[in-house]
């Protein structure tokens, strides 16, 4: 085959500073409301967290005290993704010329790193009161558990009004959800203990928190990892079989390459051969796929360099 121009990049009406300024006005809209949710949700649970570490140490609680270093990294993941949002913000210019939606990529990453962290220390505090079980104040741990609990409740439902396609909005509300269960497992738990004295059951309960706590961190580092290495939100077969059963006229398309700038942020760059060197069939195609991409894929910026088969 032979190629027309070797540096042919066309993009639809929606791409280039169209579409940065589409994405840009429909993410500010959302992004002013999600700070402010943020930023209550941020207030709460920092207070909280505050009251749940000095009281986890102050009647000896292991599962108490995992529970306030989930809620550590609860506002730690509010309080970064509040950063985040502001950071994104920022006007895009010829150095970042994506602009900075990375940043929330990049937050969601560290808040699971963090979560990760704190699931090592609490398995290793676990294994250190399994050996050597400690008495711990039932009650105390009950009224604490229970403040944590109504204040994970408050804040799941101020979070559930922002917008949950966003990863760092998504990594907050499951922060908040894994907090719930954990303190329903702790105010269940030292119900048990108190009339009982099975204290190592609060050593339990840490580590079924700390398996609940590994399975949010998983789930957003493997989220965050795909897009920070440019990880395609598609299966580039299924985009490229779409493309040639919906236009006749494009005998192929190779070097297909898409990913992820952001939360329903997708770029596109691909090579479509055609079957004919027909002027106006070439001008077309470039806007008829790239509409195409948008509609069907979200794929609103796209480069296509059009070639031609023998």
């Amino acid at each position: 085959m032979t190629c027309k121009y070797n540096d042919n990049h066309h993009h639809h009406p929606l791409s280039n500073k169209g579409h940065e300024e589409a994405h840009e006005h429909s993410h500010d809209h959302s992004t002013a409301k999600d700070k402010k949710l943020l930023k209550i949700s941020f207030i709460i649970t920092f207070t909280v967290m505050i009251v749940e570490i000095i009281g986890g140490i102050y009647v000896n609680s292991l599962a108490l005290i995992s529970d306030a270093i989930h809620m550590f990294t609860h506002a730690f993941a509010l309080g970064l993704s509040l950063f985040a949002l502001i950071v994104s913000t920022k006007v895009i210019d010829e150095n970042k010329s994506f602009g900075y939606f990375r940043a929330e990529v990049l937050a969601a990453f560290i808040n699971g790193l963090t979560i990760a962290l704190s699931v090592l220390w609490i398995v290793y505090e676990a294994i250190m009161r399994l050996f050597h079980p400690e008495e711990i104040l039932a009650g105390a741990t009950i009224v604490i558990a229970a403040l944590g609990l109504v204040v994970n409740v408050i804040t799941g439902l101020i979070l559930l009004r922002a917008n949950h396609d966003n990863i760092n909005i998504k990594a907050a509300f499951l922060h908040m959800l894994s907090d719930t269960i954990s303190s329903a497992a702790i105010i269940i738990g030292a119900v048990v203990i108190y009339y009982t004295q099975f204290y190592i059951l609060d050593t339990i309960l840490a580590l079924l928190v700390a398996i609940v706590i590994a399975k949010w961190a998983k789930s957003l580092l493997s989220d965050s990892i795909h897009v920070l290495l440019e990880g395609s939100p598609y299966n580039t077969q299924e985009i490229r079989s779409a493309i040639l059963e919906e236009f006749e006229h494009v005998v192929d398309v190779h070097d297909i390459h898409c990913w992820e700038i952001s939360h329903n942020y997708y770029y596109l760059t691909c090579h479509i051969v055609l079957d004919s060197k027909d002027e106006n069939l070439y001008n077309d195609t470039i806007v008829d796929i790239g509409e195409f991409l948008e509609h069907k894929f979200i794929i609103a910026h796209a480069t296509i360099q059009i070639e031609f088969a023998n």
